[in-house]
């Protein structure tokens, strides 16, 4: 049977849409939209039919427990077990716990590998596969400081009298000063407090041109032409302090080492030192057995001894009227700044001319020094006892500040 429906087929009646389906009849019908006694138009593609509400949610439940894993897929059990490899932030340790394998990058430049401070970056390893845990010392600042005042207590502060900085973190600093300043003595300082002005206590610190242990600067004119080491290993701050000072401005820098190291090596040789055995002083070779110190005088006898004992002025003094020689001296210093004895080769001294020799004395300190043949003096020999190291310098030293004895012949 044919599509179509002839309503009146005797008279050629209207025409009705229909679909022939197994000899059976099914109306085509079109769809006007409108509401009751209204004509809004034929359903088309560019007048579709309106709908209104929910008839499909945007996102549709899925259970996984029902879904088919493929062969060998993890199942909801064992994801439990591999959440529990992961632990919370302050969770307690388990014998037994397990744990995931960490890489770490090669970086063989200490170049940052994160765009801003608190990032999370990655753990890095050095050019022998090793991991960096420990930075260089410029990773941490320097400390810095001027010195413009005198702080002569201790515990009191007073602006500008000292320069401190933490080194908790330091195994041990490098000190060096700098500036236009005049007589500015410095002593150096640590603390194992984290902060508060009590509790400072003096400190070593080695001169890096000399394996001398000072705890002092001592008086500075001028930016010295070495610097002071420090192992400061369980120190928390350390400082200089200003205890003298005449004018000026000077800098101080520190820079910190990281690196584990030991105490630094250093000796200094202080007071009275025993000694045993045998001491000859005179012409002659050494015998088998001989102990201790052996000095060279001229031939016909021993060696003279001249003793001194500083007075306030700058200590001059006739050694020999005629030509000799120095042949050693044992003088030690007692107070906390350099001291310097000045030989003159004249037999009536000034002080600050015509120095042939100077000794200098370290703080707390003493010097010995015996000399096989001498030292010729072809006039005379003289002394003076200053406070400078110049040639020049005339500055009077104090009562008790140089003890001890020159030998000569």
């Amino acid at each position: 049977m044919a599509d179509n429906i002839t309503t009146n087929p005797g008279s050629g009646g209207a025409v009705l849409a229909s679909d022939d389906i197994a000899g059976v009849q099914y109306p085509r019908t079109k769809i006007v939209i409108g509401a009751d006694g209204a004509n809004d138009g034929d359903v088309s593609a560019s007048n579709p039919m309106p709908v209104s509400g929910t008839f499909w949610q945007a996102t549709q439940p899925v259970s996984a427990a029902s879904l088919p894993l493929p062969t060998g897929a993890a199942t909801e059990s064992t994801l439990a077990a591999i959440d529990s490899y992961f632990k919370a932030e302050d969770s307690a340790a388990v014998s037994g716990d397990k744990g995931i394998v960490m890489l770490a990058q090669r970086l063989a430049a200490d170049t940052p590998t994160t765009d801003a401070d608190g990032d999370y970056t990655i753990l890095k390893l050095d050019e022998e596969g090793r991991l960096k845990v420990s930075t260089k010392p410029a990773s941490y600042s320097d400390i810095t400081g001027d010195i413009t005042a005198v702080q002569a207590s201790i515990g009191v502060p007073v602006a500008g009298g000292t320069v401190s900085g933490d080194v908790s973190r330091a195994s041990n600093i490098m000190a060096f000063c700098t500036g236009t300043f005049s007589t500015v003595n410095c002593t150096f300082e640590g603390s194992i407090e984290a902060s508060g002005d009590a509790n400072w206590f003096a400190i070593q610190a080695v001169r890096s041109n000399a394996n001398t242990i000072e705890t002092t600067t001592g008086n500075l004119s001028a930016q010295p032409a070495y610097a002071w080491e420090m192992s400061v290993n369980a120190l928390r701050r350390v400082r200089v302090r200003c205890t003298a000072r005449t004018s000026g401005t000077q800098s101080w820098r520190f820079v910190q080492g990281t690196y584990a190291t030991e105490p630094i090596p250093a000796a200094q040789i202080s007071g009275t030192q025993p000694v045993s055995g045998t001491v000859t002083l005179g012409a002659g070779t050494a015998a088998a057995g001989d102990v201790g110190l052996q000095v060279r005088a001229n031939a016909t006898g021993a060696a003279s001894i001249h003793h001194i004992v500083s007075a306030a002025s700058t200590n001059v003094a006739q050694i020999k009227a005629t030509a000799g020689r120095v042949l050693g001296y044992c003088l030690s210093n007692t107070t906390a700044s350099w001291q310097y004895v000045k030989l003159h080769n004249v037999a009536s001294a000034t002080a600050g001319a015509a120095v042939a020799m100077t000794i200098g004395l370290p703080p707390n300190g003493k010097a010995e020094c015996h000399i096989g043949q001498g030292i010729a003096f072809a006039t005379a020999i003289s002394r003076s006892i200053v406070t400078g190291a110049a040639d020049s310098d005339a500055t009077a030293t104090t009562l008790n500040a140089v003890v001890g004895d020159i030998f000569f012949a």
